[in-house]
């Protein structure tokens, strides 16, 4: 009998062990913060955007079906918050009537090549319209290079999705080549997310380095992006926080972001939170 059961135990325990492999052979990939160590954040903890930190732009920037003023993005309660709504007079006198909201940006101010870059956030939700957390290389952007070790603009996360069925769910990319004829891309999507992207804080991160880009969601791999889809830009990237209007001209219209933004009506507003956004370089 008290072999029986030794044989047994073993056989157990042969039975934990590969279950034990196969959990972690099939498991998420964690980012690994070990090898990182923070260099730049904002954490939001005033009462008003760092000028050091981020451009701030008052005068009204067309963007596509609307328009951009830093006057819609405020510090308030340890988070920063990008309003998306509709001004009949703008905010500026002489602005066009239309749907405003804000682009933050480090250029000139902060940039950096390699590292893992992360935001902890609320995604506003309404037909017509997506937030964004991205990088780019201006000026490689428009000299379009055939080459993205130059520069790239890289989408982080992009969020169009939140009046589609399936609206729990993100892209991330990367782009190059400019704007024009020499453009190409690539694009990675998180697929179907058990998360709330709208009413929840999560985090989105990236992974950059010379070989890869890997995309995560609250700490756990996503998509990656390698020297089998293209060659990772190896130049110095500014940080982005933008909403965007679908449409043309300050026009709104059926766009990527699912629905136009008219449809929400003239009293909607849409709600971007952001807890912290962090930029790490490797050890």
């Amino acid at each position: 009998m008290e072999l029986f059961q030794q044989i047994i135990a073993f056989f157990m325990a042969v039975i934990a062990a590969i279950s034990s492999f196969f959990t972690g052979l099939f498991a998420p990939k964690k980012v690994d913060m070990t090898q990182f160590e923070l260099v730049w954040s904002d954490e939001f903890d005033g009462d008003a955007i760092d000028a050091d930190k981020w451009q701030i732009q008052r005068n009204t920037m067309m963007r596509r079906g609307g328009y951009w003023n830093t006057d819609l993005a405020t510090v308030r309660d340890g988070c920063l918050t990008i309003e998306t709504r509709y001004l009949p007079e703008g905010v500026n006198e002489g602005d066009p009537a239309g749907w405003y909201s804000a682009r933050l940006r480090t250029k000139g101010l902060y940039e950096q090549t390699y590292g893992y870059f992360e935001i902890r956030c609320k995604l506003p939700r309404g037909a017509g319209l997506w937030s964004a957390f991205w990088m780019q290389n201006t000026e490689a952007m428009d000299a379009a290079y055939d080459d993205g070790s130059y520069g790239s603009e890289i989408d982080i996360m992009e969020a169009p999705y939140s009046d589609s069925d399936d609206p729990n769910r993100y892209s991330g990319a990367v782009h190059w080549g400019g704007y024009g004829e020499k453009h190409r891309s690539v694009e990675v999507k998180s697929g179907s997310l058990d998360a709330d992207l709208y009413n929840t804080f999560n985090t989105y991160g990236l992974e950059w380095n010379a070989e890869e880009y890997i995309f995560y969601f609250n700490g756990e791999q996503i998509g990656k992006l390698d020297k089998r889809d293209l060659v990772p830009s190896q130049a110095p990237e500014h940080l982005l926080l933008t909403v965007e209007v679908g449409g043309e001209n300050g026009v709104p219209a059926e766009s990527w972001a699912q629905g136009v933004i008219e449809e929400n009506g003239r009293d909607f507003v849409g709600a971007f939170v952001i807890d912290y956004v962090r930029a790490y370089q490797y050890r």
